[in-house]
Order: C-alpha cells, then sequence, then structure tokens
C-alpha cells in the first residue's frame, strides 16, 4: 500500500484483477461520504437514496455547491453499482 501525497492510498495487488463493493445497505454507503453527513435527514422521504428522488436534501446540496459535484458523482455511480 502507499501513501498518496494528496490524501489516500493506492494498493499494488498483483493477480487481482478489479476491487468492487459488497452489497451495501444505502446507509452504509452513504455514511462514507462525511460531507453528506449534515444533510441526512432533510430528506423528503426516509428512504431516499439520494440520486432522482424529489426534494432529496444531497442532491439539493450538491446543486448549491455545498458537496462537491465530483463528489455526488462519485457517490451516484456507486450508488448505481450497488443496485445490482
Amino acid at each position: 500500500m502507499y501513501s498518496l501525497p494528496g490524501g489516500g492510498y493506492l494498493i499494488d495487488s498483483p493477480g487481482v484483477w478489479e476491487f468492487g463493493l459488497w452489497k451495501l445497505e444505502n446507509h452504509e454507503l452513504e455514511s462514507g461520504f462525511i460531507e453528506f453527513r449534515r444533510h441526512l435527514g432533510h430528506c423528503r422521504f426516509n428512504d431516499c437514496r439520494h440520486l432522482s428522488e424529489p426534494a432529496c436534501a444531497i442532491k439539493a446540496a450538491a446543486g448549491a455547491g455545498e458537496i462537491l459535484e465530483w463528489r455526488y458523482a462519485a457517490y451516484c455511480r456507486l450508488a448505481d453499482q450497488n443496485r445490482d
């Protein structure tokens, strides 16, 4: 494992072709995005996935610049992959 100067880590795993996520509950995935935390619980629907639901506090915060757009996009990609 290598520490990156800008933060984060790089893993060199010879023989491993890909990494993936285990099936996560929505609350487990969203808790990995610390910038979401102050907005959680403020969506119209208690089971909001923060993708296309109306009155989503996370999506609104991303649109207002309170959550970085690339972070919200990363969440959306992971949530979409997690559906399968």
